[in-house]
């Protein structure tokens, strides 16, 4: 296994009309092992990439119609694994990015079934947490969010980013 990232999200916090970061819910894929799930805009490394910056940006283009540029990245966070619960271990490189205010979106009806921006207002209210069955027998930590939950790699990416410290001033999460 690979101690290098080979995928790259985004987390896209903006502050208009709330403190809220962008969540996507990918489409029923059988050969993707995070079908239907939340997730941040991003995704695999190609050989196109100069980086895994480029790939996160890449990705959020080709997924929500989002350019990011430079300018609005925040923070390069530690790489981690995704994918342990569902046995396809991937080493993910996160960014946080901030925008002003909430972008216009074209989703890609191919990847992307929806989105939706999730207050940290709401995310930050531990009643509001519950522990899901989100596959058949098997129940973690999760936030509902219509019909499904958040959890897994991007509840817990989330968790930490809203926990880090140092982050603090910098996201204003």
């Amino acid at each position: 296994m690979s101690s290098l990232p080979s995928a790259a999200v985004a987390i896209i916090r903006v502050c208009y009309p709330e403190d809220s970061v962008l969540l996507l819910r990918r489409n029923s894929n059988p050969s993707d092992p995070w079908s239907g799930h939340f997730s941040f805009p991003g995704g695999r490394k190609d050989d196109i990439d100069a980086n895994l910056l480029e790939t996160c940006t890449r990705e959020t283009f080709e997924e929500t119609g989002i350019t990011l540029t430079s300018d609005a990245v925040r923070a390069e966070l530690p790489a981690r694994y995704a994918g342990s619960r569902i046995n396809s271990l991937i080493l993910v490189q996160p960014y946080l990015f901030h925008l002003d205010e909430r972008p216009e979106l074209q989703l890609e009806p191919k990847e992307i079934q929806s989105s939706c921006w999730l207050t940290l207002e709401q995310f930050r209210r531990p009643e509001l947490h519950v522990e899901a069955e989100v596959l058949p027998e098997r129940f973690a930590p999760a936030f509902p969010i219509d019909d499904y939950y958040l959890w897994g790699f991007t509840y817990k990416l989330l968790n930490n980013v809203l926990q880090m410290p140092a982050l603090a001033e910098l996201t204003r999460m």
